[in-house]
């Protein structure tokens, strides 16, 4: 009788100090969770992707403004599609954004290694939040000739830590 009181006694000692062990473990878990700390968003690099015939040389996301520049690459002019501009949108919120290229908005057209500044101010959605990652698709309309061409779009993707 006094062996199965002992072995009793072992079984439940073990699952205590198990148990504590456990429960200690969660209790710092959610802890980091709680904080942020876990949040995978954090350790991600910034990183933009576009399709080609531009290159990014510069992007910022602001709690009310994407600002974003690019460089014409495909080697000729590109011209304003049939909306009158060549203009950027947003992709997810359909907002119009302003397209600055030599200090004009909205150029008639962008030579090849030419400079366009993108900037949407109060994009829907917004504001964001600072120090928070955010994903923002952006579409380029142009044409390939100044009159009588078909309009064409080169879609983007930001994801950067608003400022």
């Amino acid at each position: 009788m006094k062996n199965i009181n002992k072995r009793g006694q072992a079984a439940i000692e073990f699952i205590i100090t198990y148990g504590w062990a456990i429960m200690a473990a969660m209790l710092v878990i959610g802890a980091l969770t709680y904080f942020g700390i876990t949040n995978p968003s954090y350790s991600l690099p910034d990183k933009y992707q576009f399709s080609n015939g531009f290159e990014v040389k510069d992007y910022q996301i602001t709690t009310s403004q994407i600002k974003l520049k690019v460089v014409n690459t495909f080697g000729q002019t590109l011209y304003a599609a049939s909306s009158g501009n060549i203009t950027a949108k947003l992709t997810e919120n359909d907002a119009a954004c302003i397209t600055n290229s030599s200090g004009t908005y909205g150029p008639l057209s962008l030579d090849p290694e030419m400079d366009m500044e993108i900037v949407c101010n109060n994009p829907p959605g917004s504001p964001f939040n600072v120090r928070d990652k955010a994903k923002v698709k952006i579409t380029i309309m142009y044409a390939k000739t100044p009159s009588g061409g078909y309009d064409q779009i080169s879609l983007g993707e930001i994801y950067a830590t608003v400022q």
